[in-house]
């Protein structure tokens, strides 16, 4: 019985959990507050800061919370996303 994964001896998963220090946290996120009024905002949704034209912040920040994966797949999908508009405008 020693062997075998917890779900296999339970039937089911289960996560310990544990309260973690600020200061062990890896990925932050949420210190980019985005959307429509500058006045609550720091970026709009193509994360462009609303005060500096050309900024762009392609990072962590922009996600409203952490789920309870790694976050990097997202990052990229979105840096992507934000390329692409940009390639998008300067062609045009």
């Amino acid at each position: 019985m020693l062997n075998k994964s917890p779900s296999q001896q339970f039937g089911f998963y289960f996560f310990i959990v544990k309260q973690v220090p600020l200061s062990a946290v890896w990925h932050q996120v949420g210190t980019c507050k985005f959307g429509l009024d500058p006045q609550t905002t720091v970026l709009d949704l193509n994360c462009r800061t609303h005060d500096v034209e050309n900024l762009y912040v392609v990072d962590g920040s922009f996600f409203p919370s952490m789920g309870a994966v790694n976050p990097t797949l997202t990052i990229i999908a979105n840096a992507l996303r934000v390329s692409d508009r940009l390639k998008n405008n300067y062609e045009s």
